[in-house]
């Protein structure tokens, strides 16, 4: 499966590619929409990789503002260890305090998900697409290191 946009508004762009979902957060969802577009993308990804699939959570730019309902919906879609199974990098393209809340909000909902999945906070592409990568080379899709950044960065372009 090539690149697709499966999703797309001001907040949010979710693409799929093989077994890898990638969403570029332009802001902090104010709400369940996204969260839910990007679970049903993991979710169609996974009825067709059996052996598990992956995901880039790209955090471009926002205001880190997190009501309960997005609480909610992120510690329920967290805890779902068959979703995004093989790896989910979150990657924090945003400095500053924004960066701090972001990974402090992350850290948070990891906690309570008490999921089993692969989860890491990165600061940069590189180190993200080197960890996920590491973890889904055993599978049966294959992708080379440059093949990842490069469905990341067109993902992640204005």
């Amino acid at each position: 499966m090539p690149s697709a946009i499966a999703f797309e508004n001001a907040t949010a762009r979710i693409a799929v590619d093989r077994n890898v979902v990638a969403v570029c957060w332009r802001d902090a969802p104010r709400g369940p929409t996204e969260l839910r577009e990007m679970e049903r993308a993991g979710k169609r990804l996974g009825t067709q990789y059996k052996n598990g699939t992956a995901l880039f959570n790209v955090i471009v730019s926002g205001t880190p503002s997190f009501s309960e309902d997005v609480r909610n919906e992120v510690t329920r879609i967290t805890s779902d260890d068959d979703l995004f199974s093989l790896a989910n990098a979150h990657v924090l393209l945003v400095e500053g305090l924004v960066a701090s809340a972001v990974r402090a909000f992350l850290s948070t909902a990891l906690l309570l998900s008490r999921t089993k999945s692969p989860n890491r906070v990165f600061a940069e592409v590189d180190g993200a697409v080197g960890w996920v990568d590491e973890r889904i080379r055993s599978g049966p899709v294959v992708w080379t290191r440059g093949d990842l950044r490069a469905f990341v960065e067109r993902t992640i372009a204005p």
